[in-house]
């Protein structure tokens, strides 16, 4: 089961997509958590018995504001590439206005490509690093579900920008031909707006075409 939590239009804040994955009643990990907000928490606490971890798709503050406050609920890791770990501390990587973002656990799993992570009872995620929104950008493939959460790398007729730090986009070919590469049913869960699948993206998508 993946419940999906949509931040983009909220009024109270902007943060990324939140996606929540796991059966009812059981554990659940969560992917991004850039909301304050206390929905993804209430959600989990009446649909599932714990939290088994945070995966994060990279480190900007849309995609990680909410940790401090998720971790005084569910004692749980955080899972980054090492590539991005420094935006979990570093302000002058992760600020929004006056807004400083340090995350504080130093309960973390530093994540490298082609990691596999298998916290049981069918969640096992295989790490795909994609690297160009930053350096430490990654996918997670849930074979389970036959999906691809991919964070800033893919969206719905887009891709992430390269103007934030830890961006390079001299990279962008390379990692899109790494999705391009993969199986074409898998359905896109992307960091923001709505999913979609990767046969569409590289049939309609400017920058999937584009990719020799």
């Amino acid at each position: 089961m993946i419940k999906i939590f949509r931040f983009d239009n909220d009024r109270k804040e902007f943060s990324a997509n939140t996606y929540v994955v796991g059966i009812k009643n059981g554990p659940c990990v969560v992917i991004d958590l850039g909301s304050t907000q206390d929905r993804v928490i209430k959600y989990i606490k009446e649909n599932h018995s714990s939290c088994s971890g945070i995966l994060l798709t990279h480190g900007h503050y849309d995609h990680i504001r909410g940790i401090n406050n998720f971790l005084k609920e569910f004692n749980c890791t955080i899972f980054i590439d090492e590539k991005d770990n420094e935006f979990l501390e570093n302000t002058r990587l992760n600020s929004l206005g006056e807004e400083h973002v340090i995350v504080e656990s130093q309960n973390k799993y530093l994540l490298d490509d082609e990691d596999e992570i298998n916290f049981g009872n069918g969640l096992f995620f295989k790490v795909i690093e994609t690297p160009f929104h930053t350096q430490g950008s990654v996918c997670f493939l849930y074979e389970k579900e036959n999906a691809l959460f991919t964070g800033d790398t893919l969206f719905k007729g887009s891709i992430g920008r390269t103007d934030l730090p830890g961006g390079n986009a001299k990279q962008i070919e390379s990692s899109l031909n790494i999705l391009k590469n993969l199986d074409p049913n898998l359905k896109i869960y992307p960091g923001h707006g709505d999913e979609s699948t990767l046969k569409h993206e590289i049939e309609t998508n400017y920058f999937m075409k584009g990719v020799k």
